[in-house]
């Protein structure tokens, strides 16, 4: 048996430089340099791009403080919602194979790996026991602009974590959807 947190660091690539760059979406610079060029914010004195970038991150993090009360959040300009939703717990067999929308339990999984080569080798996943899955939704349907396809939100994994950890508590609850497909 190897030693966990080696093995771990190795399957994880703890080690590994990792480089993270978006290079499909505009960001805050974008929106700055939109906004000198096309003169919007022409009010008295100009503002500066870090007077905007801190702006935008006040906002942003009362948006978060939001989310982790519970509550959804009504973007500006019918933008649309980002809502917090449950989902029931799925779990069938179709064509001789188990499909389930239960998430992964990486931690689980790995000490099964570092003990188990055959476990490694076949790629066997330990799923979460729970009866209810919780997703961060951008909801389009009130958004009035063009195009919505291309838009889409994806959360921060600092706000996935807080917001799991206010859900072990119980402390936030969330809206029951309808049926989930399963992919």
């Amino acid at each position: 048996m190897r030693d966990y947190s080696k093995f771990r660091a190795s399957i994880i690539k703890l080690r590994s430089a990792k480089h993270f760059k978006v290079t499909n979406s505009n960001g805050t610079k974008e929106a700055w340099r939109w906004i000198k060029k096309n003169k919007w914010l022409n009010i008295g004195q100009p503002l500066t791009e870090r007077e905007f970038g801190a702006i935008v991150k006040a906002i942003n993090r009362l948006y978060v403080k939001r989310l982790l009360e519970g509550h959804d959040i009504m973007l500006p300009c019918r933008m649309g919602k980002i809502e917090l939703r449950k989902y029931k717990a799925r779990i069938k067999y179709e064509d001789g194979k188990v499909v389930t929308n239960l998430p992964i339990d990486w931690k689980r999984t790995l000490q099964l790996w570092n003990e188990d080569n055959e476990s490694r080798s076949n790629k066997t996943l330990i799923r979460r026991e729970t009866k209810e899955i919780f997703r961060i939704i951008y909801n389009r349907q009130s958004a009035n602009y063009n195009n919505k396809t291309f838009y889409q939100f994806s959360a921060s994994r600092a706000v996935r974590q807080a917001l799991s950890e206010k859900i072990k508590n119980n402390e936030i609850d969330a809206f029951l959807m309808g049926e989930y497909e399963l992919h």
